[in-house]
């Protein structure tokens, strides 16, 4: 059998949506190194930068405009976030290249999370292959919805571009811990009551999330099996519950502390609202989320699960 090095380049154009802000300001950097990867294999390419105040939607509109069809996005999961709406609407094809504070989907779906160069080189071998998307209050999302304390740390962490990954995410719980608040929720799918009561924490999950409330649950979100995962933390963590938090180091929470449920779409019901985030990116306080899983509404270069841990058995 040929080696992934000797199989035959599947594209020969790339657009690229660089975010020159993202991963503390190296965006332009990562672009050079993946662009002499993919010249030196023929590719044609392309650079569109993304606008502070329009975001990644405008440059992904040029380069479709332009004719590519293969948008490589080099920033974090609040970049690819940005960018996914228009190329999901022409039907085009996602490359997540890592470029941010946070680069999950990449961590999930890629081949390498550290290394944009190895990442690159691995897509340009890759089938194009469907993966879920969500869709919360009209707004696309690959990754993870937060709720309360949980988009409290991706505030933090926003401001925070120094390039450090996961650890900035550490840095932020803790600085985010005095803001700890109960809010009240009542969550549904369909006609199903999935939880009512109260919550410090929640999330709606499109994939396994490993550093932040480390439950089964959370860690099989499966962004090919047609459902969201909704996680809620309902009380108050102590030092210990707050460690493993951020950490992920510990024993698994106690079910009766973190509640998890798996459907296709929900609502949810915020008593006095409370801050949310898509995907890393603060969008305010709301008080009513509907949510949903489109199956397939993706299409990506490359998707490597193998590493993906095992679907959970059951629900609340």
């Amino acid at each position: 059998m040929a080696s992934e090095h000797n199989k035959p380049i599947t594209i020969d154009h790339v657009a690229f949506i660089v975010n020159p802000s993202s991963g503390g300001g190296g965006g332009g950097r990562i672009c050079l190194a993946v662009a002499d990867e993919l010249r030196r294999h023929g590719v044609r390419i392309a650079a569109f930068e993304t606008l502070r105040d329009g975001g990644a939607a405008p440059a992904v509109e040029s380069a479709l405009r332009a004719g590519f069809t293969e948008i490589w996005v080099i920033g974090g999961d609040g970049t690819i976030q940005e960018a996914i709406g228009p190329i999901i609407e022409a039907d085009a094809v996602l490359g997540p290249i890592p470029g941010g504070t946070g680069n999950r989907l990449v961590e999930v779906v890629g081949c390498d999370c550290y290394d944009p160069v190895a990442q690159a080189r691995w897509m340009m071998r890759q089938p194009v292959q469907r993966v879920d998307v969500g869709l919360v209050n009209g707004r696309y999302f690959t990754v993870r919805v937060g709720i309360g304390f949980e988009a409290v740390v991706a505030s933090e962490t926003e401001d925070d571009k120094s390039g450090l990954g996961n650890f900035a995410y550490v840095l932020a719980s803790l600085r985010a811990a005095r803001q700890i608040d109960t809010h009240f929720v009542r969550v549904t799918s369909g006609d199903e009551l999935v939880y009512d009561g109260p919550m410090v924490a929640g999330m709606f999950a499109n994939v396994p999330v490993r550093v932040v409330l480390r439950v089964p649950a959370l860690e099989a979100a499966n962004p090919v099996d047609g459902n969201l995962h909704v996680i809620i933390a309902r009380e108050r963590p102590g030092i210990e519950a707050l460690w493993r938090w951020v950490t992920g180091i510990g024993d698994e929470p106690p079910q009766d502390e973190v509640r998890h449920h798996f459907a296709p779409e929900y609502t949810m019901q915020i008593e006095g609202g409370a801050l949310v985030h898509i995907d890393g990116e603060a969008v305010g306080v709301l008080d009513t989320l509907h949510v949903e899983c489109l199956s397939g509404g993706l299409r990506i270069r490359g998707l490597d699960l193998s590493t993906r841990p095992a679907k959970p058995r059951g629900a609340l």
